[in-house]
């Protein structure tokens, strides 16, 4: 690839990053460079691991999924080299970015990944993100690795669910009158 051309997809690709605040997935920044119809895939890989081993982007690898966020550098880079990026470039960007931030928000915000623990079995870490916070942060273990992988996949399609259901049982009004009410004789037997 042309060295005018990989320093542009570059920009593209941390102009991306820039624009979002939250993680994207490897086939979502790919997805932007396909859709606007800019290059192609092999191109797009070459441009993510030229930006990961330059320390300007960061990478997050899942079993699922790899995530990229721009680093501190990327952002410095990106902010002195900014105007090198033609302004119909990252209209582009930006409207795609807009119409798309919804779908890009909900697949990011369920992740889940396994592990082998040092017994032996598997462990699978759910959560559920908001930003960089997790709303939950749950870890199961199974004995097997394909139980591991029906829970991670479960996990994707009901944490709504079990969000929801954890949240009701631990915040029942009968519990929190219970609890404010200790609070409260606590509080008073330490005055």
């Amino acid at each position: 690839m042309p060295e005018q051309l990989s320093t542009l997809y570059k920009l593209m690709t941390m102009y991306t990053l820039s624009r979002v605040d939250f993680a994207l997935t490897n086939s979502q920044i790919a997805n932007v460079f396909l859709d606007l119809g800019y290059t192609n895939y092999f191109n797009v890989q070459y441009t993510l691991g030229e930006l990961v081993s330059s320390n300007l982007v960061q990478e997050e690898i899942y079993p699922d999924y790899r995530y990229y966020l721009l680093t501190e550098e990327g952002h410095k880079t990106l902010d002195a080299l900014r105007s090198s990026l033609a302004p119909s470039i990252r209209s582009d960007i930006d409207e795609y970015l807009r119409a798309n931030r919804l779908e890009f928000r909900e697949a990011l915000a369920t992740r889940s990944e396994y592990y082998r623990t040092t017994e032996g079995d598997f462990a699978v870490r759910c959560r559920v993100m908001e930003h960089a916070s997790a709303l939950i942060d749950l870890t199961l273990t199974v004995p097997n690795e394909t139980q591991a992988r029906i829970v991670s996949k479960e996990w994707k399609e009901k944490s709504q669910d079990v969000y929801a259901y954890v949240m009701r049982t631990l915040t029942q009004p009968d519990h929190i009158d219970s609890l404010l009410e200790k609070d409260e004789d606590a509080s008073e037997e330490s005055s």
